[in-house]
């Protein structure tokens, strides 16, 4: 039993919270997809960037749509808050 609940509580530790998610923008769906696809794909936000001018964290579902969105990162943001806009309506 003790081995259980050590077990549990190493799981709940380790994943990431639910509150974290709510703290970032498009509820933790990929700022990528969004922008690029226009499709909601959720993460665990353990890939984040936090834009330093408005201090909003955006996840990603990889280093490479974290690079991607980065290169481009204007219209990028643009496009993916524009969908995210579009998508909340629904």
């Amino acid at each position: 039993m003790r081995a259980i609940l050590i077990a549990v509580a190493a799981a709940l530790l380790s994943a990431p919270s639910f509150a974290a998610r709510n703290d970032t923008e498009f509820g933790g769906s990929c700022a990528y997809g969004l922008a690029e696809y226009g499709v909601v794909v959720q993460t665990d936000c353990s890939i984040t960037w936090t834009d330093p001018k408005a201090g909003k964290t955006y996840c990603f579902s990889s280093e490479d749509s974290k690079r991607k969105f980065l290169a481009n990162l204007e219209e990028n943001l643009r496009k993916a808050q524009e969908k995210g806009a579009e998508l909340h309506k629904m």
